[in-house]
């Protein structure tokens, strides 16, 4: 079996025995993102998210507090907020946040409106000055967020947790970085380093539904290595705490950690986080993001 990785600014190709590979990937999957969590729970009411909130000229990411904006990294350009419904609900919404001048955030937008309707564009970004935010930390971004994309989404099939660990099928709140991506499928154009692999696809004795769960998968920076495949089975912070979570395609109900959005959503986020936007993730239920 070949399972190919693209990094950034170049294409390698590495040769894997499939045993070794199917084991490591079992062991990922099952531990992580997978397991019985991804079979049959329904979904809890979704509680709604108010449309009254400005989508452009933000100058912080709306219903997060000051304890989880401040590790937003003063570089980072790129920010996907996912809002859970409920401490113990499967429900979320998923949105993406860009940064940027006001004339280059309308370049964004219009090439946005073209990807969505099949159509080519530049994508060219015109350089923004730095600044220093209310921190004082310097802003290499400067200007201001805005929402781009949304999208409806599910979270661990018992919601979510400030102290996650293995097994607990809660989603870990935090902000995280978004380095490394992959899937079954082959790389639909992503400018994060991706792993096209089988050994993505789940096992057999999982529900039919989620055979298609990791064809797309971004890894979530929570105790893993970064730089690496997500099937990488290291744990930092060792295994106790649990890691393989992922952004990755739904199907419909609660995972056992991961978030999980439509396969149209996750190839928007493939083709569009970049690395030297720093992109990272921010997450929880409504209270512990509005801490």
């Amino acid at each position: 079996m070949r399972s190919t990785r693209k990094t950034a600014g170049q294409a390698r190709t590495v040769t894997v025995t499939r045993a070794g590979a199917l084991a490591a990937a079992g062991l990922v999957l099952v531990a992580g993102c997978g397991g019985s969590g991804h079979q049959g729970e329904k979904s809890a009411g979704r509680a709604g998210h108010s449309g009254a909130t400005p989508a452009t000229g933000l100058t912080r990411i709306p219903g997060v507090g000051e304890r989880l904006q401040s590790r937003i990294p003063a570089d980072s350009r790129q920010v996907i907020a996912v809002y859970g419904d409920g401490r113990n609900a499967t429900t979320s919404t998923v949105v993406l946040y860009t940064k940027g001048t006001k004339d280059e955030q309308g370049e964004k937008d219009e090439q946005g409106e073209k990807e969505a309707k099949g159509e080519s564009g530049s994508t060219d970004q015109k350089p923004a000055k730095a600044v220093q935010d209310a921190a004082g930390r310097k802003d290499t971004a400067g200007s201001t967020w805005s929402r781009v994309r949304s999208w409806q989404a599910h979270n661990g099939k018992r919601g979510w947790t400030l102290d996650h660990h293995e097994g607990d099928k809660r989603s870990p709140v935090g902000v995280y970085s978004l380095s490394d991506a992959g899937g079954v499928l082959p790389d639909p154009g992503a400018k994060l380093p991706y792993t096209a692999s089988a050994a993505f696809t789940p096992p057999s004795y999982w529900a039919k539904k989620t055979r298609h769960d990791f064809d797309y998968v971004i890894a979530i920076d929570y105790n893993r290595a970064k730089g690496v495949s997500p099937l990488d089975p290291a744990r930092p912070e060792g295994q106790s705490k649990g890691g393989s979570i992922w952004l990755h395609m739904d199907h419909g109900s609660g995972t056992s950690g991961c978030v999980s959005i439509p396969k149209s959503g996750m190839q928007y986020l493939l083709r569009t986080l970049d690395p030297a936007q720093h992109p990272v993730v921010v997450m929880g239920d409504k209270s512990d993001l509005e801490a």
